[in-house]
């Protein structure tokens, strides 16, 4: 068997690479490039191209890429003069690519290169390589430029970058921040659908690794449980589909239910929408807010839908809890419909729900019925934790400690209930539970900002660097939600040797195992005599699907020939 030892210089790790010949039943004879590799100890190999079939003595894709050069390309020849470099990451650059066409993102940011004449370098080129970073690997600035030269195909990379120019490019989002996201809601809406945008709304915390407080670095309520850093307060908007709409940063220290009238107020100014309604978890539930998201009564752009603390209204709490009172919708949910000064009030019950409280409640239990049982129990084994002080009596009248039965049972009572309230009248009461529940997306966007994209922590030190960070992160998963909505509406499910064996259950295919794949479909130049052919390796299943998805065509096996060099060593 013929082959043809070369090697290949991979990040850190250095694989041996060579081509090699297989032949089929019926004697024909194939070409592939292949890489060794070790596993668990073992050398294996995997085929990272196949090259085609060997006819008359040459390696016919590589020959096909230089034959209108040359009129003969023999193997002997190739032998004596084919050599492979490094490979390159092509795969998330091709459907990254595709998608800031898709979503606009590219003619945005030839907007902005063109009223920054001064930048020194592309800003959409930029951008995108530390967006294509966010999918790769993440990691701070100083990584990205470490090492973006030695992993990505460069034919779709700027060429020189020197480090400063990351900031520079973050300072310029950070300025066009609202723009931006204008733009983008514009060019991503149909306007042909009804006039009502839904908008999901939540926060979360993103916190540094920092304990300086300044500007919005500051300590607070941390949704990492991470109080021993500074922080920032993140208010994510979200169409239904998943597709953000826009963003904004609030200093760590900020109370979660102070920023409605901010957001909301933003929202009208910023995208003029003719009518939206807001949606809210019952966490930002104020008079206050309520007043911020009705708007004056000229404006129609103040309808909202937001969790109810159904504490607030002990008085009716029998009239709520009546499941006689409530409509049933299936064996699983019920609603009952009232008013609340003006706006409508929807209680709902939950069987999922109801069996949810049943167990986080017996859990608390569990642990103040292990505290209760130590010879000694001082106050301070409760007084820290609100949800003991609830089911525990004993504190104020010097009794023993023990369990507050009564409390128990009304906890009991209201297992599975929970309250919207709305002043919407044109959507039936399932819509809005519906729309309620659907805040779910939010907590999914931040899942993926902070779990696969890796927004956190950030490294920044100035507020201008880090909304610049932050509307990099939004550009991000602006894509991977794009992505998402693609896989979702053509129902692609995952190819799998584990599902095809039955060991797993048949699931959709989602963003992250696609883009797994992805990140092995590379480039690799090929140099025969002193002409460059760049060629990718093979796309798999899930990759080709996500390609299909979003309408990007199998780029062909030859990506490139270097013009700048004389084909094959010819004058």
């Amino acid at each position: 068997m013929l082959v043809f030892a070369c090697y290949l210089s991979f990040f850190w790790y250095t694989y041996p690479m060579y081509i090699k010949t297989t032949k089929n039943s019926a004697g024909q004879i194939y070409y592939h490039l292949v890489e060794s590799y070790w596993q668990d100890g073992q050398s294996r190999q995997r085929t990272l191209l196949s090259l085609g079939k060997a006819e008359d003595g040459r390696l016919d894709n590589l020959w096909q890429a230089v034959a209108k050069h040359q009129e003969v390309l023999t193997l002997i020849d190739l032998a004596k003069e084919i050599s492979v470099a490094d490979t390159f990451i092509l795969g998330p650059l091709l459907v990254l690519e595709r998608l800031f066409q898709n979503s606009g993102i590219d003619k945005l940011l030839d907007k902005l290169t063109q009223r920054h004449p001064r930048l020194g370098f592309d800003l959409k080129k930029l951008v995108f390589t530390m967006i294509a970073s966010r999918f790769v690997k993440p990691g701070s600035k100083l990584k990205i430029f470490e090492h973006w030269q030695n992993r990505f195909f460069p034919e779709m990379l700027l060429g020189e970058i020197q480090l400063h120019q990351f900031y520079r490019a973050l300072s310029v989002l950070a300025e066009h921040k609202e723009e931006i996201e204008r733009d983008l809601f514009w060019q991503g809406r149909d306007l042909l659908s009804k006039e009502v945008d839904i908008i999901l709304y939540d926060l979360t915390t993103l916190r540094f690794e920092s304990t300086q407080a300044t500007g919005l670095r500051q300590f607070g309520y941390s949704k990492e449980r991470r109080s021993d850093c500074t922080q920032v307060v993140l208010g994510l908007l979200v169409r239904p589909d998943g597709v953000p709409v826009g963003f904004e940063v609030y200093p760590g220290n900020t109370f979660e239910g102070e920023s409605v009238a901010d957001i909301v107020q933003k929202m009208r100014d910023k995208f003029q929408v003719r009518r939206f309604v807001f949606v809210a978890d019952r966490g930002l539930f104020s008079r206050k807010n309520l007043r911020a998201l009705r708007g004056s009564n000229q404006d129609k752009c103040g309808e909202f839908i937001v969790g109810m603390k159904l504490g607030v209204f002990k008085h009716r709490h029998d009239e709520f809890y009546d499941l006689s009172r409530h409509t049933q919708i299936n064996h699983e949910l019920t609603f009952y419909e009232t008013d609340h000064e003006g706006d409508r009030c929807i209680i709902t019950w939950s069987r999922a729900r109801a069996e949810r409280d049943v167990k986080a409640r017996e859990d608390i239990l569990q642990k103040i019925r292990q505290k209760l049982q130590k010879k000694k129990i001082t106050a301070k084994e409760f007084v820290t934790n609100k949800t003991y002080q609830r089911y525990v009596i004993g504190f104020n009248d010097n009794q023993a400690f023990m369990l507050n039965e009564k409390a128990i049972t009304e906890d009991a009572k209201k297992d599975g209930f929970f309250g919207v309230l709305t002043n919407i009248t044109d959507l039936s009461a399932q819509a809005i539970v519906t729309h309620y529940k659907s805040l779910w997306i939010v907590e999914d966007a931040f899942g993926e900002i902070k779990g696969n994209l890796k927004a956190r922590p950030v490294f920044h030190w100035s507020d201008q660097n880090i909304i610049g960070h932050l509307t990099m992160c939004f550009l991000a998963y602006l894509c991977e939600a794009l992505m998402t909505k693609a896989l979702r509406e053509k129902e692609l499910m995952l190819e799998s040797p584990a599902i095809e064996q039955g060991a797993i259950e048949p699931r959709p295919l989602t963003v992250v195992e696609a883009m797994r794949e992805l990140q092995e479909v590379r480039a690799i130049p090929v140099k025969i005599h002193s002409t460059t052919i760049w060629v990718r390796t093979d796309i798999q299943g899930n990759a080709q699907k996500l390609f299909a998805a979003i309408g990007l065509k199998i780029p062909p096996k030859v990506l490139k020939l270097d013009k700048n060099q004389n084909p094959a060593g010819t004058k």
